[in-house]
């Protein structure tokens, strides 16, 4: 990373190391950066054109041969032009393995790179400026599909935080998935959290949550100390099918309620019978409580229960009972 005012240029170097076996020749090269349609970072091919700061490298070598177990240092300048636009400006530092084909061999060779990425900063007016483009809820095979997008407007890379969480109708956290992602100047990222299904399912509650700093004297892996500026998506409500684990328990608990209600509503409608039909009755000689049940046809436990008797439930002569009207 380097800050260079333009038409100024930069000394460098990179070392080249050779951990193999075998003595190998490689190329070594600068390369534009560019964003993946997924907006991951990356480097341009050797044989694409060269347009920001892959013109702006000049290597002092452009090959380099090494024997087995040996390095070397590749020293390179960085000239910026006279009018290079401020903010940030991505590159790379490569080497690829130089192979010619063998003899008789026909087909693709294939090579393996690896590199550097280089981050120039041109000083002026920077903008830090991050969006919440887009927030979508799907499913897949039975799981939740969570998708932010962001964009970074601005003329530098940012480091920013996406999270989404989900709540079930109780306020419960059931995910809480993201991270921290750098994004490149003027470019958009989205991303597929998957949620698991939630055992028992039922109505969610998803928002996504974006933070970054936006003070100028940040830059990708270093904060200025403020409190992060905060975006917040729209809150997704959606349903979420139980697994059918959960559905067997939730069918039970849902019967056991019904039930647990139906046996309340028997006991209302009992209790209304009673208040509205049953008379005050007077015991008389020879009546126990069973002869006086089965005389006006209810349970004798009802009876007892309705009166208040205790065990052994005995009535005496001349107690006042209120009774089933005959």
């Amino acid at each position: 990373m380097h800050t260079l005012e333009p038409g100024t240029s930069k000394k460098d170097g990179v070392m080249v190391v050779n951990n193999t076996d075998q003595k190998k020749s490689f190329l070594v090269y600068a390369a534009d950066g560019l964003v993946t349609g997924n907006g991951d970072f990356s480097c341009r091919q050797y044989s694409e054109e060269k347009k920001d700061v892959g013109t702006w490298v000049k290597m002092d070598q452009s090959e380099v041969t090494l024997d087995a177990k040996t390095q070397v240092i590749i020293n390179f300048s960085i000239n910026v032009p006279k009018d290079a636009g401020v903010g940030e400006h991505d590159g790379c530092i490569l080497i690829q393995e130089k192979k010619d084909p063998a003899p008789g061999q026909t087909g693709i060779v294939l090579t393996m790179r690896t590199g550097l990425r280089m981050a120039l900063e041109i000083p002026g007016n920077v903008v830090r400026q991050v969006e919440l483009t887009g927030f979508t809820v799907s499913k897949d095979k039975g799981n939740i599909i969570l998708s932010p997008a962001v964009k970074n407007s601005s003329n530098v890379s940012i480091d920013t935080e996406v999270k989404v969480k989900t709540k079930d109708i109780f306020g419960r956290v059931l995910g809480d998935v993201g991270g921290e992602y750098p994004i490149m100047r003027e470019r958009g990222m989205s991303w597929n959290f998957e949620l698991k299904k939630p055992f028992f399912g039922g109505v969610l509650f998803s928002q996504t949550t974006v933070r970054y700093d936006d003070d100028p004297k940040a830059a990708v892996g270093v904060s200025s100390g403020k409190e992060l500026k905060r975006i917040e998506s729209k809150t997704i409500t959606h349903f979420s099918f139980p697994t059918w684990q959960g559905l067997a328990i939730e069918l039970a608990a849902l019967a056991f309620i019904g039930y647990l209600g139906f046996l309340w509503w028997v006991a209302r409608k009992r209790k209304q019978w009673i208040s509205n039909t049953w008379v005050d009755y007077e015991v008389q000689t020879g009546e126990d409580i069973n002869g006086l049940a089965e005389r006006h046809k209810v349970d004798w436990k009802l009876l007892a229960k309705t009166n208040k008797l205790k065990p052994p439930y005995a009535i005496r002569v001349g107690e006042k009972l209120k009774v089933p009207q005959n």
